[in-house]
């Protein structure tokens, strides 16, 4: 079958495109996208949808990279399309966050083009992947240590993108770019055994080439037998990520309990991990090895601990929880406030005080952690300030000081939030643990003439341990 009508199959039969879409194709100036945006420009006639164009300049190459889109730009313009273009620090990207350069080319790529749709309502965009990019894909999560789930390849579509060409072989679309004198440009750095894709498309699959000549049809073989596990799979992770109360939102991530995830099966659990990962970072691919990390976080007799990802990734682990963040922990505050009768605000330490003097005792104390009573006539001076390391304090109904870091761990105070806990002080005595314990030495009693009030008004944070 000629690589045209090949193509018009794929799309109806998957449903790439429909009647009325605009497509945004992702055009490199190679022969594979060249040969795309020429094949779907003969299609759309038959459709009735529309193409625009985008080109990431990665300005890697100097003048052949200027040269590129100066031939993408003059494309566009033969075939009567939008092009967009963008010129991007792709070596400074990659720096940056600590990736490769093809891995920050493709993220770049993809965000771009995200962008460009959004902006301009292109339901689709087109990338030109095919057969050989699925097996060199394979072969290159098989080496990094993918799962099951991430060897299962290239999707021939997820979301808005879309992949026509992924039921071709390269060698039928540079025949049928030939045959229709389709104009490219040719990439040196394809040549280049520094990048891996190239180091495998030179290397590897020539040597399994000698072994079975039909090794990449295997290969899809396989890809499709994987598919059809991930299925199963997929399914029980999306049970649990879709269930009640299963995974929780905490700030711009996520909270899950560790039973929950301990007691699925393995396969399943890397899952919902993955997934977590990738709502957290898009385009972030999980491996097995962050799968095992995560997993000795999750099984650890220590209470408290934390993961490290690439992309400025978290995965703390809260007792009973485990939270999936990108968020930085924000500083505790380092300054001690002075604290005087009437209202005040510490933006710093996220609390409102209301501090009044009062002649009479209480009748009752209010079942409220958030307000508290003091003998008025063993105060020297207040102020607030958070956790130092060597706090110590008498809890309330205790006889001998603690530390306030024991204090802390008894009541499983996660150790990234125990220093933004607001103390209250007389002079260098904490005499209340903000919403938790006031100290014995400073309680009221049937001897007390004089009463110190203290409200803590303190906005809700989701997760916090000290919180209404």
């Amino acid at each position: 079958m000629a690589l045209d009508e090949t193509v018009r199959r794929v799309i109806r039969q998957e449903g790439l495109i429909d009647p009325g879409d605009t497509v945004l194709v992702g055009v490199s100036g190679g022969i594979d996208s060249s040969t795309l945006l020429f094949l779907l420009e003969r299609i759309k006639k038959d459709m009735a949808f529309g193409l625009a164009v985008a080109h990431v300049n990665h300005q890697l190459r100097g003048a052949d990279a200027l040269g590129d889109e100066a031939f993408v730009r003059a494309l566009a313009d033969r075939y009567g399309v939008p092009c967009h273009t963008l010129r991007a620090d792709v070596l400074g990207y990659a720096r940056k966050n600590g990736l490769s350069v093809q891995h920050a080319g493709r993220d770049i790529r993809y965000r771009y083009f995200d962008e460009v749709a959004a902006a301009h309502g292109y339901g689709r965009i087109a990338i030109a992947h095919n057969r050989d990019d699925q097996v060199e894909t394979f072969l290159l999560r098989l080496v990094k240590g993918s799962g099951l789930s991430g060897l299962a390849s290239i999707p021939i579509k997820r979301g808005p993108v879309v992949r026509p060409l992924l039921r071709a072989y390269r060698a039928e679309i540079a025949a049928f770019a030939r045959h229709h004198s389709i104009a490219y440009r040719a990439d040196s750095s394809n040549l280049s055994e520094k990048y891996e894709r190239n180091f495998i498309r030179s290397r590897i699959v020539p040597l399994m080439e000698q072994l079975n000549p039909r090794f990449k049809e295997k290969i899809l073989f396989l890809l499709a037998d994987i598919a059809s596990v991930n299925t199963v799979f997929d399914e029980e992770a999306a049970a649990i990520l879709e269930g009640r109360g299963a995974v929780r939102p905490e700030g711009e991530g996520f909270r899950v309990g560790v039973g929950e995830l301990s007691d699925l099966r393995r396969e399943v659990r890397f899952r919902v991990v993955s997934r977590l990962l990738r709502r957290l970072s898009p385009r972030f691919i999980a491996l097995r090895e962050h799968a095992l990390l995560i997993e000795k976080a999750l099984f650890s007799d220590k209470p408290n601990n934390m993961v490290m990802l690439p992309g400025g990734i978290k995965v703390i682990r809260e007792y009973g929880d485990l939270i999936f963040t990108k968020e930085g922990d924000p500083a505790p505050a380092a300054e001690v406030f002075e604290v005087g009768p009437g209202t005040h605000a510490f933006p710093l330490l996220g609390v409102t005080l209301d501090v009044s003097f009062e002649h009479e005792r209480p009748k009752t104390f209010p079942e409220d952690r958030y307000t508290a009573f003091f003998d008025a006539g063993r105060i020297s001076g207040l102020s607030l300030r958070t956790f130092r390391e060597g706090d110590r304090f008498v809890p309330l109904g205790m006889e001998q000081s603690v530390k306030v870091k024991d204090y802390f761990i008894a009541r499983k105070v996660p150790g990234g939030r125990r220093r933004r806990i607001p103390l209250l002080l007389s002079g260098g005595d904490i005499i209340w643990v903000v919403g938790m314990r006031i100290s014995d030495l400073y309680k009221v009693t049937g001897a007390t003439t004089r009463v110190l009030r203290v409200t803590a008004q303190v906005p809700f944070v989701p997760g916090s341990t000290y919180v209404k």
